[in-house]
């Protein structure tokens, strides 16, 4: 009965993740990555953007709904005016989707959400604790096992709890037993945290009218901060203003 219990997690912990995730893959992406300016989300934003293309911005919430933001380069942080990041002045490739990171007690007000015009795709994570964040954010990239075992390694957290779906691991190295741990219905649990925003609406697809037609070339789209792969770039002034009222 306990067993079938642990069963009945893991497969809700599945199918849920398979929903929320769908189309997790995130290789070919820019992605908008916000977190929190505090030294383990930053860390694990920098973490993100060394294996992923990102635009890494910091942000952090002041008096009377104020916000400062800073855009990672890959070497530096640079200011970023609020009037800036509201009209999308400060990439020079418009990210695919935006994951924001939040602190439970420090929701983030809709001044930080990307507007429509350049980003369509907008989630979000409501908490900052380290275990649920990287099992997350692990099933919004699609992490691979080699990532999978260098977030569990880089935080010292164990496997099972930062992947207790054990997705993209090799099943066949452990005993089924060892599958129906009580890990999968914490790993349901964490579905709790995330927000879906905004969602791009998939078009119908369109039938080409003849089959001689050359596809057009399309364009290389590098490193957004420096053209260079697999970064993005950030583009600010440090003598920006840095509240947002």
């Amino acid at each position: 009965m306990k067993n079938r219990k642990h069963m009945g997690w893991f497969l809700a912990a599945l199918v849920a993740c398979s929903a929320v995730f769908s189309s997790a893959a995130r290789k070919d992406e820019i992605t908008l990555v916000m977190v929190p300016r505090e030294d383990a989300t930053v860390q694990l934003g920098k973490d993100i953007a060394n294996k992923y293309t990102t635009l890494l911005v910091s942000y952090k919430l002041g008096a009377n709904g104020t916000v400062s933001l800073h855009g990672w380069t890959g070497t530096k942080w640079l200011n970023i005016a609020p009037t800036d990041f509201v009209a999308g002045n400060f990439f020079k490739n418009p990210p695919d989707s935006a994951l924001i990171i939040e602190k439970k007690d420090a929701p983030v007000s809709g001044k930080l959400i990307p507007p429509e015009e350049w980003c369509l795709s907008v989630s979000k994570i409501t908490t900052a604790e380290l275990r649920p964040l990287i099992h997350l954010v692990g099933q919004y990239y699609d992490f691979s096992s080699k990532d999978w075992k260098w977030f569990s390694t880089r935080y010292n957290l164990e496997m099972d709890a930062i992947n207790p779906e054990g997705l993209n691991m090799a099943w066949y190295n452990k005993r089924m037993a060892e599958h129906l741990k009580p890990h999968a219905a914490q790993g349901a649990n964490d579905l709790q945290y995330w927000v879906s925003i905004r969602q791009p609406v998939v078009p119908e697809p369109v039938v080409s009218g003849s089959e001689d037609e050359e596809p057009e070339a399309e364009e290389e789209v590098g490193n957004p901060f420096t053209n260079e792969v697999p970064s993005a770039v950030i583009m600010g002034a440090p003598e920006a203003p840095e509240e947002m009222q």
